[in-house]
């Protein structure tokens, strides 16, 4: 969590509506007015995925791969156990045996990993390496056996390589994917290394049903191996830029109302399941129609905007802010009650009324304040521009049974801050609650 410091907003005599457009990028970063956002190297934010949607979507894939690995290796499994059964004498077929057998037991072993209410980020990799590593074992092992020609000439197991890489496209992780295609690369140029020296050792002329070695073949499913791992990241980096898209406002990068209300029920369940704590919280920007009536949207825009950032600044990475609607933001704190969480939204509170903004008519060192929101006096320096209303609610100590519950007690506790004088937090239960419920006031 970052403490609370000024945050200035600047206006110009050209601002646009698009002015405060957050910039979303695949990894879910924003690029707003601070140039600070744009230092990161290309391969740092290659290497860094930090949206949660990103990383929701992609525990969503692995769950699906868990269940779909099992059960193509149970089908896989059926064709070397007929094999032993009809020639069990055949060195060959306990390798294809020992081999699917070992598939099946990652399978159970990345499913049971993957029903956990907690999925930790290394699954991916692991998965996908572990994937393509029994393909590799299984062309190694023909070249340990004696069949280096069968290694190399494969038309059955190496396709295998190219079934890993497509499926990392539904992790939703562009990192996995590339990791997965390198991996696949090396290891077959391993494979091919160790059974062209196999074959230079071997009988001469070595004959085989199996074909002959051609360096050019083995380059070309090299290459192939490449330009499939390209195509598979070429399609994750624009699936991870339609989800970003599909699931953040536009204006502010926050999360839209849809994908909040998914993520906020996902964690009501988890918390009924293992009784952690959970908070809902509701802001709101005190006068802020009056704001936009006087100033103009386009103002508002780059207020709200800054105000976003502000709140995602104050926050812990487990913690998802979304925009409700208009300038109302809300805010899910896993794990923390109702103390912690009206402790942390005091602290945002604070931080909101440090966003300051310059307009065009403002003298120097002067800034816009609320009173020019209400009244038509002078700016006032060191002058807030808005306050914040703040409302809070947490399961189990609100005994809310649903989610909507839950955030309902938030937002009639927020209409409570409201009625009773604005810029404050209220968190507990009272009279004004049930007034609040029914009170209209927003402004």
């Amino acid at each position: 969590m970052v403490s609370p410091r000024p945050n200035p907003v600047r206006i110009s005599q050209r601002l646009t509506p698009l002015a405060g457009m957050a910039n979303l990028h695949a990894d879910g970063a924003e690029d707003f007015l601070d140039p600070s956002d744009r230092r990161a190297s290309i391969w740092a934010r290659f290497w860094r995925v930090t949206d949660p949607a990103l990383r929701d979507a992609g525990i969503k894939g692995e769950r699906l791969i868990a269940k779909y690995r099992l059960g193509a290796a149970l089908l896989l499994f059926s064709i070397p156990l007929r094999a032993v059964v009809i020639a069990p004498d055949r060195r060959e077929n306990w390798v294809g045996f020992g081999i699917s057998l070992a598939g099946v037991l990652a399978g159970v072993i990345f499913l049971w990993l993957t029903k956990r209410d907690s999925v930790r980020p290394w699954i991916g990799f692991a998965a996908s390496v572990l994937d393509v590593s029994f393909v590799s074992g299984g062309l190694a092992a023909f070249v340990a056996l004696g069949y280096p020609l069968l290694a190399v000439n494969s038309r059955v197991i190496f396709e295998v390589y190219f079934l890993c890489i497509a499926v990392t496209c539904l992790r939703y992780d562009r990192r996995v994917c590339l990791v997965t295609g390198i991996t696949a690369s090396v290891q077959y140029m391993l494979v091919v290394w160790w059974a062209s020296a196999a074959i230079e050792t071997g009988p001469t002329p070595m004959l085989s049903a199996y074909g002959s070695f051609d360096v050019q073949d083995q380059i070309a499913r090299v290459i192939l191996l490449g330009v499939a791992t390209f195509v598979s990241l070429t399609i994750v980096l624009r699936v991870q830029q339609l989800r970003v898209l599909s699931v953040r406002d536009r204006l502010t990068g926050l999360m839209i109302r849809g994908y909040f209300d998914e993520r906020l029920s996902e964690s009501f369940d988890r918390a009924q399941r293992t009784g952690e704590p959970l908070a809902v919280a509701m802001i709101d920007l005190d006068y802020f129609k009056s704001f936009n009536d006087r100033f103009g949207h386009a103002v508002g825009d780059l207020v709200l905007v800054s105000v976003s950032q502000t709140v995602k600044q104050m926050v812990r990475a487990e913690d998802v802010v979304g925009r409700y609607g208009g300038e109302e933001l809300i805010v899910m704190l896993p794990g923390l009650d109702r103390a912690k969480a009206a402790e942390r939204m005091e602290q945002i509170r604070l931080a909101i009324s440090q966003v300051r903004v310059v307009l065009e008519n403002t003298p120097p060192g002067g800034w816009a304040t609320q009173a020019d929101l209400v009244h038509d006096g002078p700016a006032v320096a060191g002058g807030t521009v808005l306050t914040a209303s703040i409302g809070v609610a947490s399961w189990p100590e609100d005994r809310a049974e649903t989610v909507e519950a839950l955030v309902y007690r938030a937002d009639s506790r927020l209409l409570s801050a409201k009625a009773t004088g604005r810029n404050r937090v209220v968190a507990t239960a009272g009279s004004t609650d049930e007034f609040a419920a029914l009170s209209p006031v927003r402004a």
